[in-house]
């Protein structure tokens, strides 16, 4: 008889409940990836069509925990989704994983992305026993760069030409946080 799977983790912080994504968040989302100044550091074009974020939220849903997982980043209060926070390209064997995050224009440069990324760093540095976490950065995305450097993450390089969108190359910044490192406090 095969094992159930593991129910999926609720991350808790003052102000947020990172959960399982349910179909009832795709208007969220679409609010995210239709926006197209958010996208353009995502590592696909902005969505145009609202099935293209429902297949985007049912693959959240159906995520595979041992390479990767996802959370709706949602508010503790009204349990409206803001955005998304997760891990992928996990190497259980070498210990690290990528994180990639997402919150609603509309939500942002209200720590929301601070308060996400540390409870999803402390699951990862915790639970899933991982030494080391990165994140690839388009160079031009300085909000986002010092995001994670506010957070302790560490430049170590620029991959050009790492990542293509469409038809066009795009190079990333190689940011990582070792577990060993010390960690601003979220």
């Amino acid at each position: 008889m095969a094992k159930p799977p593991a129910p999926h983790p609720i991350l808790l912080t003052p102000r947020l409940c990172l959960r399982q994504f349910r179909t009832d968040d795709t208007d969220a989302m679409h609010a995210c990836f239709a926006d197209h100044a958010a996208m353009r550091f995502w590592d696909g074009p902005a969505h145009t069509k609202r099935i293209e974020t429902e297949r985007a939220v049912r693959r959240f849903i159906a995520c595979h925990p041992p390479r990767h997982q996802s959370w709706a980043v949602a508010d503790a209060t009204t349990d409206r989704c803001l955005g998304l926070v997760n891990y992928h390209d996990r190497h259980p064997s070498f210990e690290r994983a990528t994180l990639g995050y997402m919150i609603d224009p509309a939500c942002q440069r209200q720590g929301i992305a601070t308060e996400a990324l540390g409870a999803l760093l402390d699951y990862c540095f915790g639970p899933l026993g991982l030494h080391r976490v990165q994140a690839f950065i388009d160079p031009d995305n300085t909000a986002s760069r010092r995001l994670v450097e506010s957070m302790g993450f560490r430049a170590e390089g620029v991959l050009r030409d790492s990542l293509r969108v469409g038809k066009v190359w795009r190079s990333d910044m190689l940011y990582a946080l070792l577990a060993t490192d010390p960690r601003a406090s979220t």
